[in-house]
């Protein structure tokens, strides 16, 4: 049988994955895909170095999550957290409502939460069937959101806008020089950057493409005033089982 060259697997990956089981857990969708792969005739190790291959690029490209989480939200038995994000609420509590903006924010539960709380709110995910539960739940609640279908490669964060940026589980590179300053550039002086996800040491083996290395996101704030840092194992809004979390609040300061 002949080796698929690593882009072949992410195409033949791409092809099945609009036929995967609705589920609301990307794992489960990879454990699918995995069942799938062994039913032709491939070693487990095979599987495991396609499996590597498809996590490497779900971290580096976008058209694989606009179709997973498009299956994500389709269920009608979320398997997440669908209140808003308690490190944010936090946040927020006592905070002056200003322009907030919520990068990749799913169903938008903590976009609404925030425009309840008074703030002009801004959200984009990749999802379309996100963003069309993230208005529909903003109508029941009776506020309203700005809302964009539009990658984080392609979504124009302007300068000095936004007072709150918030980034919960999101495949983005937060621990990378050039995005923090991309996010810096578009906060006033004084807004705040909110980050929770799940964590792993960089090096670590099976990471997923939504871990993030806790001393890396907090070297890539070194600029920022860290109002809050932690590096722990609790329950995350994705999933059901407790896993180690990173969650920071950072400040931005203009030089």
């Amino acid at each position: 049988m002949s080796i698929l060259t690593d882009d072949k697997v992410w195409e033949q990956f791409l092809e099945w994955l609009p036929s995967a089981e609705p589920s609301t857990d990307p794992g489960t969708l990879f454990e699918q895909y995995r069942s799938r792969r062994m039913t032709v005739g491939l070693m487990e190790d095979e599987v495991d170095g396609y499996l590597a291959v498809v996590a490497n690029n779900m971290r580096t490209r976008s058209d694989g999550w606009r179709v997973m989480f498009n299956n994500i939200y389709a269920s009608s038995t979320p398997g997440f957290s669908t209140t808003p994000n308690a490190l944010l609420m936090a946040t927020v509590e006592d905070r002056k409502p200003g322009r907030a903006l919520e990068v990749g924010m799913g169903e938008g539960r903590n976009t609404v939460f925030l425009a309840l709380k008074g703030w002009d709110v801004t959200g984009f995910e990749i999802s379309d069937e996100g963003v069309a539960i993230a208005q529909r739940n903003a109508r029941a609640a009776g506020v309203n959101i700005k809302t964009l279908s539009e990658s984080n490669a392609t979504f124009d964060f302007g300068q000095a806008q936004w007072d709150l940026i918030a980034a919960t589980y999101v495949p983005f590179p937060l621990t990378t020089a050039d995005y923090v300053q991309r996010l810096g550039r578009s906060l006033t002086p004084g807004g705040l950057v909110v980050v929770e996800s799940f964590a792993s040491n960089a090096n670590a083996p099976s990471r997923r493409p939504v871990d993030i290395d806790p001393t890396d996101l907090r070297r890539a704030f070194d600029t920022f005033r860290i109002l809050y840092f932690e590096d722990t194992v609790a329950m995350p809004d994705w999933t059901r089982e407790k896993t180690r979390l990173v969650r920071l609040v950072a400040e931005y300061r203009a030089s």
